[in-house]
């Protein structure tokens, strides 16, 4: 495993599109658990509505290209889900914290 000063060197060298969506992750789902997957289509839609020029073909090309540098999983053929490492990368990226499991509460008994 890389220590940190190695993935932010490789940070800094990452073409735009790798950046743009390794940061969307956090951007589009701050409260995420690490893993979490977003479809082709939301990343798509998300670099549109921010006016990015990457396109579905451009996410899919870029998102293979990441998950052939482990970086990331494909599942289902749409859904791009970071590996242990791309939650590292991820962080180097953004400068934030790599995603933690959020607990939510349990729902209370009722009382009836």
């Amino acid at each position: 495993m890389p220590n940190e000063k190695d993935l932010h060197a490789y940070a800094d060298v990452l073409p735009e599109i790798y950046r743009d969506i390794l940061a969307a992750f956090p951007a589009i789902e701050p409260r995420r658990n690490p893993g979490y997957g977003l479809a082709f289509q939301t990343l798509a839609a998300y670099f549109a509505n921010t006016r990015k020029p990457w396109t579905f073909g451009d996410v899919q090309a870029a998102c293979e290209q990441l998950a052939d540098g482990g970086f990331v999983e494909i599942k289902n053929g749409i859904f791009a889900h970071p590996t242990e490492i791309g939650e590292q990368l991820i962080a180097a990226v953004t400068g934030k914290t790599p995603a933690a499991n959020v607990a939510v509460p349990a729902l209370p008994t009722r009382p009836w």
